[in-house]
């Protein structure tokens, strides 16, 4: 009878313990890792760690922006479509994405010297208060378009995964030329941005602009590849 009693209690404590260890990954879930406060309304979105920007993930990607309504940071509707006649760097990014906050020096300097007339639009998925404290703190003067549920519908209709940051290349009649996933360098928006420039002048067309693009991101990645870091 001892012996009995001894097992049921061994069973029950080990019962407690597996039921505590799923409530506590449940919690882990819900909140995210310690250290970090991560709304339960946010989506299941994932912050891409590589150092270098690559092609992202898609399905049928469409041939120009879809055209979905936002908040600017002052409250009035407005379409990625307004931009049209310009080159365009959308970069999709949340205030909670550490690639994300890494480039915003960047895409600041990009918005400012608009090289081949460019214009950099930020689209933050999250919260309009999380994104606007962000904003203010990091010195975002470059458009932002605010909106957790439509930026999210942006994505889907891109085709692309919900990885961030996401930065989309667009030409001045609107169609999309290529997308990157990723934190973006310098190096990389020169390659881009230069065959855009051409893209929009006539001298190629949307397709050799593609070709050349990732054939010029694929030189900038193979001297890395050809001399690996020494690891000590």
């Amino acid at each position: 009878m001892r012996r009995t009693r001894a097992v049921l209690r061994g069973t029950l404590a080990a019962g407690l313990i597996l039921a505590a260890g799923a409530a506590g990954f449940a919690l882990h879930a819900a909140h995210g890792p310690a250290g970090g406060v991560l709304a339960q309304t946010r989506p299941p979105l994932v912050a891409a760690e590589t150092r270098h920007a690559g092609p992202p993930h898609r399905t049928a990607p469409p041939d120009t922006l879809p055209d979905i309504v936002f908040q600017s940071r002052h409250g009035a509707p407005r379409r990625l479509s307004d931009w049209r006649g310009h080159p365009l760097l959308v970069n999709f990014w949340a205030p909670w994405c550490s690639p994300c906050r890494a480039e915003i020096p960047l895409l600041e300097q990009l918005a400012r010297a608009r090289p081949h007339g460019l214009e950099v639009i930020g689209v933050a998925v999250d919260g309009r208060a999380a994104v606007l404290h962000y904003a203010r703190h990091a010195g975002i003067r470059y458009p932002l378009l605010i909106g957790l549920r439509p930026g999210m519908r942006a994505i889907r209709a891109l085709g692309i995964s919900a990885v961030f940051p996401l930065s989309v290349f667009v030409d001045a009649r609107g169609r999309i030329v290529t997308s990157r996933l990723g934190q973006l360098h310098a190096a990389q928006t020169r390659v881009i941005l230069e065959r855009i420039a051409a893209l929009d002048a006539g001298r190629i067309d949307l397709k050799t602009a593609r070709r050349q693009i990732e054939a010029g991101l694929a030189q900038l990645v193979a001297p890395q590849a050809a001399n690996p870091p020494i690891s000590t």
